[in-house]
């Protein structure tokens, strides 16, 4: 078989075991350069987000890069402003993978894709969890208190527009967007537009997804950070992460983890985090419900872990609990009912 035997295989092969991402790859970059020879490496399965896919691979005479594919319900725009993002936080000294090209075709590898530098070490996952809550808390604290100004103007100057990094543009948009949209979550919106820095407050890089799996670790240091959903806002918005991803996002993802287990973990990462920089649960706390408002309201876009009814469940009942107000949301099984009814 050569590589391109397998080309003819569609999107609904994605995600089965004879989908050919190897033989598709190597395809597209033979249409793109004609100085491709073949794999060294083959494209190898790396750990990664939860719904996007990721591979290392290495071409014969090239550097080792990373194939990163996301799903098809998402776009390549995010990917583009991604490679604007990764570019000038790197000439800021953030260990960040570059991206060197981008593919806006969903139909060769079922969904865009970027090629990545590949950053040295393992992610940080690989460590005990003691290690990882320490080190996640410690280097999300130290990037809290970097200075932004000069990013931020970077960032202007390329021509990304505020709404799409800066914050409080970028929390009024969102608002915005639920208020239009979705008429259900009116007095919760009315509940956080009196509890978000509307008016200003602190700035600091945000990452958005800061967990053990998108951080690269080698030798008692984080080489890289990976994946970012990139943002100029308050720190609590990286930490509103934490809590949902330790309490409420989890145990619907990883078997036989405990509740207790994820406690300790978070608590962990706070205390670790609380030694560099100081910690707002108030804030946090409307954060946690800003973010889960928006996984009910985008629930076709998000992992399918969290459109079960019982982790739908689970985030209203936070919401209902953290702002007293209940809560209307009809699951695609119908409608499920709140305990504030």
């Amino acid at each position: 078989m050569d590589d391109t035997e397998n080309s003819n295989q569609t999107i609904s092969d994605w995600g089965k075991e004879n989908f050919d991402v190897s033989a598709r790859f190597l395809s597209y970059l033979r249409s793109e350069r004609t100085d491709i020879a073949t794999y060294e490496i083959a494209p190898t399965p790396l750990t990664g987000g939860i719904d996007s896919r990721i591979y290392q691979y290495k071409l014969e005479g090239k550097q080792s890069r990373v194939l990163r594919i996301l799903p098809p319900t998402r776009d390549a725009k995010e990917l583009f402003h991604l490679q604007t993002v990764y570019k000038i936080l790197s000439i800021y000294g953030i260990n960040v993978p570059l991206i060197h090209s981008v593919c806006d075709d969903k139909s060769i590898l079922g969904g865009c894709f970027a090629v990545m530098d590949l950053l040295s070490g393992s992610t940080l996952s690989a460590q005990e969890p003691d290690i990882q809550a320490n080190v996640i808390g410690k280097t999300m604290a130290s990037m809290h208190n970097l200075e932004v100004n000069l990013i931020i103007d970077e960032l202007k100057e390329s021509g990304i527009p505020e709404e799409h990094f800066l914050s409080p543009a970028v929390l009024e948009n969102q608002l915005n967007v639920f208020e239009e949209n979705y008429p259900w979550t009116s007095e919760h919106i009315y509940w956080l537009r009196d509890r978000l820095p509307l008016a200003g407050g602190n700035l600091s890089i945000i990452h958005g997804d800061y967990h053990a799996g998108n951080l690269m670790f080698e030798d008692g240091l984080v080489t890289g950070v990976l994946d970012w959903s990139f943002l100029i806002a308050d720190p609590a918005v990286d930490l509103a992460h934490i809590e949902n991803l330790c309490l409420l996002y989890a145990h619907h993802v990883i078997k036989d983890v405990t509740m207790d287990f994820l406690e300790n973990y978070r608590a962990q990462v706070l205390k670790s985090y609380s030694k560099i920089m100081p910690v707002d649960n108030e804030l946090i706390k409307a954060f946690r419900v800003l973010k889960l408002l928006k996984v009910l309201c985008f629930a076709d876009k998000v992992p399918e872990q969290f459109q079960s009814a019982q982790a739908q469940r689970e985030f209203i009942d936070f919401i209902e609990g953290a702002t007293g107000l209940p809560l209307e949301f009809e699951h695609a099984t119908g409608k499920i009912e709140t305990f504030c009814q």
